[in-house]
C-alpha cells in the first residue's frame, strides 16, 4: 500500500506483547517471543532490539524472536513503499527491550496446554486463475464470470498455547495464538494507525480468558482477506471477533509432566533473485518514462514501483541472502520462525511433515527477506512472484531446512536435553 502522506491519527493503540518461556528460574535457557503491531521489521532493527534486550536482561540475543504481526496500518518501520521511519524505529527498539525486561521479572511457575482450532472466514487464497490464463489477485478488478477459482487453499488452523498459574489452573497467565492472515482490512486509503484485526482479537481474548494474549502471524504469503468485502472498521471488528472466538473454542490438552523447553537456531544462505535481461530492459523503459516516481495505490503495486525494485535487485543479485530460523518445543508443541512471508502451502507442508503434533510457523520474525512463493507459483506468475527477492529455489531450501531443524529439536527432546 503506497500512501500519499503521513497518518493523521490513531484508531487503536499499537502494542509490543511479550511471552518469556523458561525451563528454570534462570534466563540461560529462556526464550522470548515478542509480537509487534507493525507490518515488518528489518534485520538491522531486530538485531539492535535483540542486543538491547540482552544488555538489559541478560537473556541471550539468539533466544529472542521479534515478529511483526503484519498490520498494514502501522508505521513505516521497514519502508516498503514509503521512507522508513528511522526515529520511530529507534524509539521502538527501546520499547521492545522494556517489555521483555518486564516479562523476565515476572517469571513464575505455570501449567502449559496446547492445541488448535479452526477459523475459515478471515483468510482466503488470493491468487485466482482467469479464463485467459492470467493470475489475478483477489483485490484486482476483474469480471468474476471469467475467473475459474483460486489456485490454492488457505490454512484455517488457529494454534494455541495456553499458560495458567501452576497453583491456580483456572487463572490464565498468557495465551499465544497463531493464524495465517493478511491484516489489511483497511486499505491504503486509511490514514489512522491501527493494530488491525489481530490486535483487536488479542484484546478480545484477554477480555474473555484473562492474562496477556500474544498473536503471531503464520505463513500468510498467499492468503488475504476475502476480496474487497467489509474493508472498514466494522470489517476489522467482525474478523477480530471470529479469530478470538476460534481461540476461545480451541481444544487444548496439557503438556506431559516433565516436558522440557528445547530451543535451537540455524542460519543458512539462499541465492538472491537474478533479474533477467528481459526484465531489466523492461524496467529501464519504465524508469525512463516515470523518472523513478511512484504513484500511490490503495492495494498492490504498479509498474513504476516494480521497475525500481528490479533496479535494486539487479545491484545485489550476486549476494546470497542469510536466513535465520529458531525452533522452540515443549512436549508435542513446536514453534518455528521465518524472517519473511512464506507461501501458505509451504507453511502447511512444514506442519504436515513436522515430528510434532502441533507446529506453529511464525512469519516476519527477526527480519524480512520478502515473499517466498512456491516454484510452481513462480511459473504461474502473480504479484508476489513479481516482487519476490529470493531465487526460485528458495522454497525447497527453506522447506528442507525447516524440517531438518524441527527433527533436530525433536531428537533433543527425545534425549531429554534442554
Amino acid at each position: 500500500m503506497i500512501r500519499t502522506h503521513r497518518s493523521h491519527g490513531v484508531h487503536d493503540p499499537l502494542f509490543a506483547r511479550c511471552l518469556v518461556l523458561a525451563g528454570q528460574t534462570t534466563l540461560d535457557n529462556a526464550f522470548a517471543i515478542v509480537a509487534v503491531d507493525v507490518c515488518a521489521l528489518g534485520q538491522a532493527t531486530c538485531a539492535a532490539a535483540r542486543h538491547a534486550v540482552a544488555a538489559l536482561t541478560g537473556l541471550p540475543a539468539g533466544h529472542i524472536i521479534i515478529a511483526a504481526t503484519h498490520s498494514h496500518s502501522g508505521p513505516a518501520t521497514f519502508g516498503f513503499f514509503n521512507p522508513r521511519e528511522e526515529q520511530y524505529n529507534r524509539w521502538l527498539i527501546a520499547r521492545i527491550a522494556e517489555v521483555v525486561a518486564i516479562a523476565t521479572h515476572d517469571l513464575a511457575p505455570v501449567a502449559v496446554a496446547y492445541g488448535s482450532g479452526r477459523e475459515e472466514t478471515i483468510s482466503h487464497y488470493r491468487r485466482l486463475l482467469a479464463d485467459d490464463g492470467q493470475v489475478v489477485m483477489n483485490w484486482e478488478p476483474y469480471d468474476p464470470d471469467y475467473l475459474r477459482g483460486p489456485l490454492g487453499v488457505a490454512d484455517p488452523e488457529v494454534g494455541v498455547l495456553k499458560l495458567t498459574w501452576a497453583n491456580k489452573p483456572d487463572a490464565v497467565v498468557a495465551v499465544l495464538f497463531s493464524h495465517s492472515g493478511h491484516p489489511n482490512v483497511m486499505s491504503g486509503d486509511n490514514y489512522l494507525l491501527s493494530s488491525e484485526y489481530p490486535g483487536r482479537a488479542a484484546r478480545l481474548v484477554e477480555e474473555q480468558l484473562g492474562g496477556t494474549a500474544v498473536f503471531i502471524n503464520g505463513a500468510e504469503g498467499s492468503v488475504d482477506i476475502e476480496h474487497l468485502r467489509d474493508r472498514d472498521w466494522e470489517g476489522v471488528e467482525r474478523r477480530a471477533q471470529a479469530l478470538a472466538q476460534a481461540v476461545a473454542g480451541a481444544a487444548v490438552r496439557s503438556a506431559p509432566p516433565g516436558s522440557a523447553l528445547i530451543g535451537q537456531t540455524v542460519t543458512y544462505s539462499v541465492p538472491a533473485r537474478k533479474i533477467t535481461e528481459q526484465e531489466w530492459a523492461w524496467a529501464q523503459d519504465v524508469l525512463r518514462r516515470t523518472g523513478g516516481a511512484v504513484q500511490a495505490m490503495p492495494d498492490g503495486v504498479g509498474d513504476d514501483y516494480l521497475a525500481l525494485l528490479y533496479r535494486e535487485l539487479r545491484g545485489v543479485e550476486n549476494q546470497d541472502v542469510t536466513i535465520e530460523q529458531t525452533c522452540l518445543a515443549l512436549g508435542d508443541w513446536a514453534l518455528i520462525s521465518f524472517p519473511g512471508e512464506l507461501y501458505t502451502e509451504i507453511g502447511m507442508t512444514i506442519k504436515a511433515h513436522s515430528p510434532f503434533r502441533h507446529t506453529c510457523t511464525v512469519g516476519l520474525a527477526n527480519g524480512y527477506v520478502g515473499y517466498v512463493p512456491t516454484s510452481k507459483a513462480i511459473q504461474e506468475g502473480g504479484y508476489a512472484e513479481d516482487t519476490r527477492r529470493l531465487d526460485a529455489v528458495a522454497d525447497d531450501i527453506v522447506l528442507q531446512q525447516s524440517l531438518s531443524l524441527l527433527h533436530s529439536v525433536r531428537a533433543k527432546s527425545t534425549r531429554g536435553e534442554s
